[in-house]
């Protein structure tokens, strides 16, 4: 395995950047998917099939550096070796992308694409803790085919920020033949909101952030209870059951630990307020999302706390530094010692396909690359606990594998292919490899 230099010089990815605004597209053509309709026999990779192997320029593990002129070999939907010698079974079906970089698929932990609409907020309580995302979700959302042009794999989709608590989301693949397929797991997380958007500017509970902090810490008590009381009578230690409350019984995996809460929060004051609520007083599994503004002054203690800080879609603060200055965020939280940290689009803010480019965004202010690559990839999937599925190249992981033309952090440098559990769900239309041909017979030109 070779690590060998590879980095992509700022001034290069300032003009990647220009060109990507001034283009509109990094690659003309036009985008093709998989059918999802076609009845078919399994292709190379995939479950069932025979094994497919990636010949590439440099693999991009994140977790285990870079491999220069390296294999990867996939056999039913799952990584099965990485390496410059792989031994191949006789029956493999290769894929020539020699002159290509290859990463692990794409992780975006603040969504709010493949919804039926905009159906994803219910405004009329501040607190809505028995909702969920998955009964608004659509798999053959368009918005799910244009995360794939990106490289985005997995996501997880959340209600909206109108309320405090708006229900519970659900972590999906960006491609699949039901809704089924989709899921990685729901509930994926709970969310919150604090601050700024929940304002309850109608005049009822919530509209200061007092009402909000009581509004919230008044139903997690409840929900610390019940969660306690059923823990109790099912360890034996109670002989009567408590009361069944369906609008709580989603509070009990977050106490259990089994799902992260993620909380919309922004600027130093409310992201202070949210690591003494959720992280010192409940002591829950938590992911701060947004983190903008100033936030970046109390870094410090999310750092000492080891919390999860998912930033975004803002990259810099311009708004509270001194005149003329632009501070980069991720660089500042990565000083300041936070090493979960993973970026967000809140798509459709900033498109979902446009995830690299606020990683390239960041890098251009100042953070590490390959933190930012991480931060896109493996720290999302760390966040919410599913590292050991997806987020880097490494056998026995899920084969969600990105082929591109270049450097991941270049706008310039276009997606070509994009396979998840090892099938080819998404292609340009005028990529073809020169091997392994037979897979995209089943991907027409959208």
């Amino acid at each position: 395995m070779k690590t060998e230099h590879w980095r992509f010089g700022r001034s290069a990815l300032a003009l990647g950047l220009i060109s990507l605004i001034a283009l509109g597209s990094a690659t003309p053509g036009v985008n093709a998917f998989a059918d999802e309709e076609t009845k078919r026999t399994p292709l190379a990779g995939e479950q069932g099939g025979p094994p497919l192997g990636i010949r590439a320029l440099k693999i991009l593990t994140v977790t285990k550096g870079v491999i220069d002129n390296g294999l990867i070999l996939i056999r039913d939907g799952m990584i099965a070796a990485v390496g410059t010698h792989v031994a191949a079974p006789g029956d493999t079906v290769f894929i020539d992308a020699t002159d290509q970089w290859v990463l692990p698929g794409m992780i975006d932990l603040h969504s709010h694409i493949g919804t039926a609409g905009r159906d994803i907020n219910d405004m009329a309580l501040p607190t809505n803790p028995d909702l969920r995302i998955l009964e608004a979700l659509d798999p053959r959302s368009p918005e799910l085919k244009d995360a794939l042009t990106g490289g985005v794999t997995t996501i997880l989709v959340i209600p909206g920020s109108g309320t405090n608590i708006s229900g519970f989301g659900a972590l999906i693949k960006t491609a699949g033949d039901t809704l089924e397929d989709l899921v990685v797991r729901s509930p994926g997380a709970m969310k919150v909101a604090q601050g700024y958007n929940p304002e309850r500017l109608g005049g009822d509970l919530g509209l200061t952030r007092m009402g909000m902090s009581w509004g919230l810490t008044h139903l997690l008590d409840e929900g610390k209870d019940y969660t306690d009381a059923w823990d109790a009578y099912e360890a034996g230690n109670v002989e009567d059951a408590p009361e069944f409350r369906p609008e709580l019984e989603q509070l009990k995996g977050l106490f259990r630990k089994e799902y992260p809460v993620i909380i919309h929060t922004a600027g130093a004051r409310d992201v202070m307020s949210t690591i003494r609520m959720f992280n010192d007083r409940y002591k829950l599994w938590t992911i701060i999302s947004h983190a903008t503004f100033n936030g970046y002054r109390v870094a410090h203690e999310a750092a000492k706390r080891g919390m999860n800080i998912n930033l975004g879609p803002r990259q810099i603060d311009f708004r509270f530094a001194a005149k003329g200055t632009f501070i980069g965020l991720g660089a500042e939280y990565y000083k300041a010692g936070v090493e979960n940290l993973s970026i967000n689009t809140d798509a459709p803010v900033v498109p979902q396909e446009d995830l690299f480019v606020q990683a390239a965004m960041a890098v251009r202010y100042g953070l590490d690359e390959r933190a930012a690559i991480a931060a896109v990839t493996i720290r999302g999937a760390e966040a919410v606990g599913i590292a050991d599925r997806v987020g880097s190249i490494e056998v026995g992981k899920e084969a969600d594998i990105v082929i591109r033309g270049g450097h991941p952090l270049d706008p310039r440098s276009s997606v070509d292919a994009v396979f998840i559990k090892g099938r080819l769900v998404y292609r340009r239309a005028d990529w073809e490899p020169s091997e392994g041909a037979s897979l995209i017979e089943t991907i027409p030109t959208r």
